[in-house]
């Protein structure tokens, strides 16, 4: 999923069968490759992948304080990808474990974000 700045929602990838990395899910979506990924924000499963994220604490280290500035700036943003993932799970049919057929699976997605496009201001 990605947001815009003011919170809102910009993108929703099809979903894919299984467990997923996020990481390999952003991959196989095309997302970065459509965008600039320099300019998008992501918690740190998106380290490597030329997007902005926090740092992580090096092993039997400490971050410095810098880097402990810098993630508290990159999170300020981030919650707002949060709020947007919050705000879709308001729908029951999101919330709960899917119990229809996979194949459907998509295609209710689709419908949640459209009316979620359609009714956001």
């Amino acid at each position: 999923m990605a947001c815009t700045l003011t919170g809102h929602l910009a993108w929703i990838s099809p979903p894919l069968p299984g467990s997923v990395h996020d990481a390999k899910a952003i991959k196989e979506s095309g997302f970065l490759e459509a965008l600039d990924a320099t300019t998008h924000i992501g918690d740190k499963g998106y380290i490597g992948l030329g997007m902005i994220t926090p740092t992580r604490k090096p092993a039997h280290g400490e971050l410095t304080d810098t880097d402990k500035r810098n993630n508290t700036t990159i999170n300020r943003v981030r919650y707002l990808i949060e709020r947007v993932i919050a705000n879709l799970k308001t729908w029951r049919v999101l919330h709960t474990d899917y119990r229809r057929p996979y194949n459907t699976f998509e295609t209710t997605i689709q419908a949640v974000t459209g009316l979620t496009f359609a009714y956001t201001p």
